[in-house]
């Protein structure tokens, strides 16, 4: 039996059990109550979850973004620890620890502490993609040093997300809890990086910093990073690969 005959198969065993208690109260609750099913580890390793594929589950017409994947730039060394440290926002209880919480899109700035911009710069000729730190009320860059390569970009993309297993689930509630019924799958292989980079251009692909920093114990002090990296909405996932294969 080959990998993709070995997923199929788990995948239907999970949809005949008609709806199933999501194991999670927030958003990450399909994704993760999916995975227990199948039995994938929780994890964000760039390793691929189940037999060679990248699992990703989603609402049926949702319109929220889900993680690609989860990188440090590739210049300079710790380069979110730093964007933290000169341009994010004191703690309320610990003035002098601070924390980055933003997203950015190439396709306009966003507005951030009501100070700053940040915006993703697509350079084809450098091949990067900078992030890019503007005064909002000049507009005016005042960092871009920090980049992601293109190579590092392709290789993390065809690695972690080769092949694509994208599970779609109804939505059932009873009283507090939510119910999942996995009734539809299609599998995607061979993610091109040109494709990438249209969705980056068109705004379609976000970037997100979530960093922040500990507030006690050893690491007090030293950055906290809770997974910072390049997010897309579920239903445009599928706009980055070349095949598509519906699962009956």
């Amino acid at each position: 039996m080959t990998d993709k005959e070995k997923i199929i198969e788990n995948f239907k065993k999970v949809k005949d059990l008609g709806h199933v208690k999501s194991n999670r109260k927030n958003n990450t609750g399909i994704g993760k109550t999916f995975e227990d099913y199948v039995g994938v580890v929780e994890n964000n390793i760039k390793e691929p979850d189940l037999f060679g594929y990248e699992i990703k589950s989603h609402r049926e017409l949702s319109q929220s973004f889900v993680t690609l994947f989860t990188r440090t730039p590739t210049f300079p060394p710790k380069a979110n620890a730093i964007l933290k440290d000169k341009f994010g926002t004191p703690y309320e209880i610990n003035k002098s620890l601070k924390k980055l919480h933003t997203s950015m899109f190439a396709s306009r700035p966003n507005s951030y502490d009501k100070r700053l911009s940040f915006q993703l710069i697509n350079n084809k000729e450098e091949k990067r993609i900078y992030i890019a730190v503007s005064d909002l009320k000049t507009n005016e860059i005042i960092d871009q040093s920090t980049y992601y390569s293109y190579d590092v970009i392709e290789k993390t993309l065809t690695k972690k997300l080769h092949n694509l297993f994208y599970v779609t689930a109804i939505i059932e509630h009873r009283g507090e809890d939510e119910f999942f019924h996995f009734n539809k799958a299609e599998i995607y292989t061979d993610p091109a990086f040109e494709n990438f980079l249209k969705l980056i251009d068109d705004g379609q692909i976000m970037y997100d910093i979530r960093i922040g920093s500990y507030g006690s114990g050893r690491q007090f002090g030293k950055a906290h990073d809770h997974g910072s990296g390049f997010r897309i909405k579920e239903v445009d996932i599928c706009k980055l690969y070349k095949l598509r294969e519906v699962v009956e």
